[in-house]
Formats: C-alpha cells, structure tokens, sequence
C-alpha cells in the first residue's frame, strides 16, 4: 500500500515536469492558424487526434527508451544530462524570444491548402506538442525507474503524460477562447513563466546526472 500511494504521489511531480515543456499554450496559435477556414467540428476532431497522436509518440519512447540506451551503450546519467540540456536550450528560447522551438514549423500557415489537410500529426502533434524536449523529459522520467518497479513506474509516467495530454486537449478545443481571453502578451507571458519553470527542470536533471557520474567514478 504504501508504494501505491508513492506512486500516486509521483504522478502530478511528472505531469508538472511535462507541461511546461510540451506548453500546449504555444501551440494555440499555430492551431488557430492552421484550423482557421475549419468547421468547429472538424477542429476538435483536429485537437483530438493531435493529443491521441502526441501521447502514443511520448509513450513509444518511454517504453523504448531503455532499449535505445542499451542498442547505443549510452549510461542513465547521460540521459539524464542530454535531456537537462537540450531541455534548458528549449526553456531559455521560450524566456528570452517568447516561444519554443517545437512550437514553429518551416512553412507559413498561409501558405497550406486548408480545406482537407490533416495537421493532427505533423506539425500539432510532432513537433509541437510531442518534441524533442517533451521525448527528453519522458526518457529521463524513464531512466529514473526502478528496477524492481518497472511496471508501476511505466504506468506512473504513463498517467502523467495522460493527464498532460488532456491538458493540452482542453487547451487546443478551447484555442479560440483563450486566445481572445489572454491576447498575444498575455499568451507570450505565460510562456515565459512556463521557461522559467522548464529550467528548474532541466537544472534538476542536469544535476541528478553530474550527480551520478561522480558516483559511478567514485
């Protein structure tokens, strides 16, 4: 009983670790963009296979993760350390120019036919929700398992990526709103206070990884 609830206590601690890279706030608008000639039902149909298709791209390789790191002898506290850093680069892009990489693609919306494209995948899905930050997080959250709770811990970062995804569900079905709510400042303001938080993360895992190398020398 007692790991249960360790467990459960674990699940927000990885959806919080989560939301600030994934930020489903900086892909607002570029679904508002993409889906505006869309009809309403044809735009949540949009923001649900982009959460569907994120979540099933972050579990893929959490449950891989393992397998990449032994098919490449690549050690945990490099992970750990590879994820902190490429997820510090993304959190200081959205702090000092307003958005994260994952968050841009390299064509203009005005440039895409409209009419019938699904974006649900690509870009929505991968690479703005599920991007290489969001993949870096899950496999750090991955390598931090414990052997002898493998399962437990798969379904605890299984749950929290679930919660995350919902979250960017609910923010991608309610784009238009939030976008008249908060405006462009109010939406580059809370990316920002997002970095900030998204570099508290990364330092921690920097640090749990330097932390183990010293270790593992020692």
């Amino acid at each position: 009983m007692s790991i249960l609830l360790e467990a459960l206590r674990h699940v927000p601690l990885v959806a919080i670790g989560l939301l600030p890279i994934m930020n489903p706030l900086s892909t607002v608008p570029l679904f508002l963009a993409l889906t505006r000639r869309m009809s309403a039902e044809h735009k949540r149909q949009q923001a649900l296979r982009a959460s569907i298709y994120a979540f099933g791209v972050l579990a893929v390789f959490l449950l891989l993760g393992n397998s990449i790191i032994k098919l490449f002898g690549i050690s945990l506290p490099g992970i750990r350390v590879a994820g902190g850093l490429i997820i510090l680069v993304l959190a200081f892009r959205m702090l000092f120019a307003g958005e994260g990489e994952e968050a841009s693609i390299d064509s203009e919306p005005a440039d895409i036919k409209q009419a019938s494209i699904d974006f649900s995948f690509s870009p929505l899905a991968m690479p703005s929700l599920a991007g290489p930050g969001s993949i870096a997080v899950v496999m750090s959250y991955g390598s931090q398992i414990p052997d002898e709770h493998l399962v437990l811990g798969y379904a605890v970062v299984l749950t929290g990526i679930m919660i995350t995804v919902l979250v960017a569900f609910a923010a991608l079905s309610c784009a238009g709103w939030i976008s008249r709510f908060l405006g462009e400042h109010g939406i580059q303001a809370v990316t920002k206070i997002m970095g900030f938080l998204l570099t508290c993360v990364a330092v921690q895992f920097i640090a749990s990884g330097i932390r183990d190398f010293v270790a593992s020398f020692a």
